[in-house]
């Protein structure tokens, strides 16, 4: 038996209506006991409280294993849209969690919706409230596998503007060293990297005359899919060529044999020993390729890097991957710069339909070639923003906002993410100036809210209020198991992975759908290790949704907290769109109260909140709520919690485990520390803020707090007691 205590800060659902409870008791196996408590602000417009869940869960040490991107399943799908119909004839109630009959019938545009769900959460109704309120104005950084620009509905927004405005490779994995410098000569050639000679179209500028030159194999720039495929092709051409080979030496020996009946002269004999020779080496080639693996390294292709005066400039030949000998020279490839100055990419090869783009480093020292190392990101980014104006359902949930693209996923490590890549991708994200980051990948970790990486989002998000939504992760229905960082960093919007009826039917071709909506098994559960909830709100979790041009398919199925994430990173981008527009003040604090104090709960059990946060996100719900308080101070509330008289590192919430924690009683110091932006007005706002808090407790034989609490800038500490209970000897 264990009590998990959480405390997080919530705004109420309107001024006009009482704030929200948090569940009472309820059962776990074994006898476990549950409480919660809340504390009110009395404010003149509106309530605050800070609700305090105490449930059972089960915990066991952490095994930190291999990243991976928080999709849990991949499936392929096409689809067709119907451009005169834009809007989902489905209108589920906000209190049904999307019930529907079971014999739920789709129609072809429900259909259409179901693959991109956006009804559940809200969005027909507040687009057709607020039509230009469509993410205009919200940048969107995607910290995942790598964008395609080329995939379908990510060239440009509903207004016309591009869709992605940077494509980064933060991993390096496609980094070529350039440092070499060569210069042509008198033909116009160099020296590639590789040793090929080159020849330099002579309409490209380059007033100093220096070619900065390397090489790279191309393996190295795709993802395993699509250099097995590659593989499977080149070796159908190599055993083609080879069986040619065989047939005309074997052709060549017996013309041999018919001319020459009787050789008695040595180089006759010489001549016949070199046909034979050459068939036995060509049948042998075939037999070692047949028996074992066939070892294909891949074409080499040689990049060069030169100064036109005003930018660098980049070009590659792939003469080594086209069928054609006369296709992929350097002469003929059309240059490119960086991508955020004219947004333009290249294509390997029309075999390989793989899109890149790149970007110049240390003064033409180094050129990063940016591919994706899966189809997860471009999926992510569809589902947030993709654009289709000929196929409006199909519309990702902010279709008109923009993208920057920061690769985390490292191609040499099986699209796992590394720290470095991490730091870089937030470091662009800062650069750009963006709104919300949207990071679907996350692992177990041993220690909740910790670590540099959580340093640097915890400064991204105060400072800089950038507002980060993060995947819960796909470990559930067993407790405990949040994915870092998504479900165990106090700073980030974890989200949980929701299905409707609709969903079910549509996307994943049920034979009989549930009769409403609820949470994925496999979403991740609550609470974290230190007593935080973990969970933070859900979105739907499936969609079908654009990948890469490489993968030979325009859209594929995929589930996953993966998915739920982005669609609940663009239900925010409205909002963000809303509010730049009607000038209200933008902050990851409101905006988080706002979500969490709007959100539909999910199933009627007060457990449910382990899995599903505070519930469904609601966009136009959470837009009226903004609108109504965003006057109230934009605060967020810290909370450290020790047991009295015991060392034990603070925790954010109260976790007792074995049933011998309650065999007495024990008392509790938990500090509340109110935290502001670092451009907050001391004066202003800090030195005035001044919150009157009411404390209670839903079960006062388990937990007894104090009635109220005075809570200024600089915070407070009360005490908390959690009594014995004879529950615990009934185990």
């Amino acid at each position: 038996m264990h009590i998990q205590h959480a405390i997080s800060c919530r705004f109420p659902k309107l001024p006009s209506k009482p704030p929200l409870h948090a569940p009472t008791l309820f059962p776990f196996p074994p006898s476990p006991l549950i409480s919660l408590f809340t504390l009110h602000n009395h404010h003149p417009t509106s309530h605050t409280h800070i609700s305090s869940i105490i449930n059972s869960r089960r915990t066991h040490y952490w095994v930190v294993h291999k990243a991976m991107p928080c999709s849990s399943s991949l499936t392929s799908c096409c689809a067709s849209g119907d451009s005169s119909s834009n809007t989902n004839t489905e209108n589920h109630d906000n209190n049904t969690n999307g019930a529907t009959p079971r014999n739920l019938k789709l129609t072809q545009s429900t259909f259409l919706s179901s693959l991109m769900p956006k009804t559940e959460i809200g969005v027909d109704r507040f687009l057709h409230a607020y039509p230009s309120y469509d993410g205009r104005g919200a940048l969107i950084a995607i910290f995942d596998s790598g964008v395609d620009p080329a995939a379908a509905g990510l060239q440009v927004t509903s207004d016309g503007k591009p869709k992605i405005l940077d494509v980064l490779d933060c991993t390096g994995s496609g980094d070529v060293d350039t440092s070499k410098v060569v210069k042509a000569d008198a033909d116009g050639c160099i020296s590639g990297a590789s040793g090929t000679s080159l020849v330099i179209n002579d309409s490209w500028k380059n007033p100093s005359g220096q070619w900065h030159v390397g090489y790279k194999f191309v393996y190295e720039l795709f993802t395993e899919r699509l250099t097995s495929r590659l593989k499977k092709e080149r070796r159908k051409k190599w055993d083609k060529k080879n069986q040619e080979e065989i047939a005309n030496a074997v052709k060549q020996l017996d013309d041999f044999d018919q001319q020459h009946v009787k050789i008695e002269d040595a180089e006759l004999t010489k001549a016949r020993e070199d046909l034979q020779n050459r068939l036995d080496l060509l049948r042998k080639q075939s037999e070692v390729a047949a028996k074992h693996s066939y070892d294909d390294k891949g074409p080499v292709i040689d990049v060069v890097v030169w100064h036109d005066g005003e930018v660098w400039r980049v070009a590659l030949d792939i003469q080594n991957i086209e069928d054609d000998p006369e296709c992929g020279k350097l002469a003929n490839f059309v240059p490119l710069t960086n991508y955020r100055i004219d947004r333009k990419y290249g294509v390997f090869s029309k075999l390989d339909a793989c899109t890149f783009v790149v970007n110049v480093y240390n003064d033409g020292k180094v050129v990063s070639i940016v591919t994706d190392s899966s189809p997860h990101g471009t999926h992510v980014a569809g589902i947030a923003a993709a654009f289709h104006p000929e196929e409006p359902l199909l519309n990702g949930v902010a279709p008109g906002a923009q993208l920057i693209s920061c690769k985390i996923g490292d191609s040499r490590l099986g699209s796992m993410e590394t720290g470095t890549g991490l730091t870089r991708a937030l470091i662009a994200a800062v650069e750009h100036k963006c709104d919300l980051i949207n990071m679907s990948y996350g692992e177990p970790t041993l220690l909740p809210d910790y670590g540099r990486f959580v340093d640097l989002v915890n400064e991204a998000v105060n400072k800089h209020r950038l507002i980060f939504v993060s995947s819960a992760g796909n470990s559930g229905p067993a407790l405990n198991t949040v994915g870092a960082p998504g479900g165990t960093s106090s700073s980030i919007i974890g989200v949980g992975a929701y299905v409707s009826p609709a969903m079910a039917a549509g996307a994943h071709s049920v034979v009989e759908s549930p009769s409403e909506g609820i949470e994925y098994t496999w979403s991740s559960r609550g609470p974290t290790t230190d007593g935080d909830l973990g969970v933070c709100i859900s979105a739907p979790g499936a969609a079908v949704a654009p990948v890469p041009m490489w993968t030979l398919q325009r859209r594929m199925l995929m589930n996953g907290t993966s998915m739920a994430s982005p669609s609940a990173c663009g239900g925010i981008a409205l909002l963000i769109s809303a509010m730049k527009a009607e000038g209200i003040n933008v902050s990851p604090y409101s905006v988080r109260k706002a979500l969490e104090n709007t959100s539909v709960p999910i199933g009627n059990s007060p457990e449910d909140k382990l899995s599903t946060g505070q519930g469904l996100m609601q966009v136009d719900k959470c837009y009226e709520y903004i609108k109504q308080c965003h006057n109230i101070p934009c605060v967020w509330y810290q909370v450290n919690i020790k047991q009295s008289g015991k060392t034990n590192p603070s925790s954010r919430g109260i976790y007792l485990r074995e049933a011998s924690a309650f065999q007495q009683s024990t008392e509790w110091t938990v500090e509340v520390d109110p935290k502001f932006h670092e451009d907050a007005n001391k004066i202003e706002e800090l030195a005035v803020f001044e919150e009157h808090i009411e404390l209670h407790s839903t079960d006062s034989s388990v937990v007894k707090a104090p009635d109220y609490l005075l809570l200024t800038h600089n915070g407070r500490t009360f005490k908390l007691v959690s009594v014995p209970s004879p529950l615990c000897f009934q185990v």
